[in-house]
């Protein structure tokens, strides 16, 4: 996550991530699913900017948002904006922009990484001295996912998925990313994951050496979601979509989150760009789709 200060403006980049490992480990009496997972962010950001106002309101401008980006006070960026200004009886409001490039429904986490950088923007913008520490547990009020956009490292989330562990940097992973126009429920494809027994469950450790050792070919063969199989009885056409991208070159292919985007897992900055190319020269015939290569933001 990027900050810059203007004379006016507090601005951040925002990133998504993807999901190399997510298994469910089943449901929790609080209703929420007890998980592990291993995300990195990716550079794909939507940016977000801050303006401190002389009344209480917050204004909200979004560009380039879909339909099913809410624009009023259930936005996740309104209400991290308000979480703070209640909570530290700030007197004054924002006028916030967002402007959206991570596409939604995709399980990129653009919304939790929008919500997370508006929690310490709010700070920054009315000049509060609250430590990421502090805005942490708020965040996780927001959303599962929102925590771990405080760190710029991959990380392992347990619990819901609020006990976070950053992992150490690692050296620069490229991917193709494909994202289609349909979009899934993260609720629905839950509902569809059946749960598994004792001894069933996978771990991420072989994954966590591969990442640690920066070996590509590695990564590729211990990457895994349990969400991907039932989010594929939802959307019959996830075969094909992972079929062509291993079919272009990629070294491994997977579903990020609840989806419904796709990476491919590329060696290089080379190798990425020339399976950009090929896929297209050979593209799924849908003109909807969203397709590039993007670097990891380590």
């Amino acid at each position: 996550m990027f900050f810059q200060r203007t004379e006016t403006q507090w601005i951040a980049e925002t990133p998504a991530k993807i999901n190399l490992f997510f298994e469910v480990l089943g449901k929790r009496s609080d209703h929420f699913h007890e998980i592990v997972s291993v995300a990195l962010p990716i550079r794909l950001f939507d940016s977000l900017s801050f303006e401190s106002t002389g009344d209480p309101l917050i204004q909200f401008e979004c560009i380039g948002c879909s339909n099913d980006v809410p624009l009023d006070e259930t936005n996740l960026v309104v209400r991290a904006a308000k979480l703070i200004q209640h909570r530290f009886n700030v007197p004054n409001g924002a006028a916030i922009t967002l402007t959206k490039r991570i596409p939604s429904q995709a399980g990129l986490g653009g919304g939790s990484s929008d919500a997370a950088a508006a929690l310490r923007l709010a700070c920054r913008t009315w000049n509060l001295d609250i430590p990421d520490s502090e805005l942490l547990p708020i965040a996780a009020e927001l959303g599962s996912d929102c925590p771990i956009f405080f760190f710029d490292t991959p990380t392992i989330s347990k619990g819901r998925g609020e006990q976070i562990q950053p992992l150490p940097p690692i050296p620069p992973l490229w991917f193709v990313l494909l994202k289609p126009p349909e979009g899934l429920s993260t609720a629905e494809v839950y509902a569809e994951c059946m749960p598994l027994h004792d001894g069933q469950f996978r771990q991420p450790d072989e994954l966590i050496r591969a990442l640690s050792n920066g070996d590509v070919q590695q990564i590729g063969r211990h990457l895994f979601n349990r969400l991907e199989v039932p989010a594929q009885k939802l959307c019959h056409r996830f075969g094909t979509i992972k079929n062509q991208l291993l079919e272009v070159g990629c070294l491994a292919v997977q579903m990020s989150g609840s989806g419904t985007a796709f990476f491919g897992l590329c060696q290089d900055e080379v190798h990425a760009n020339e399976t950009v190319q090929r896929f297209a020269r050979n593209p799924i015939p849908e003109p909807s789709f969203t397709v590039a290569a993007v670097l990891s933001s380590v």
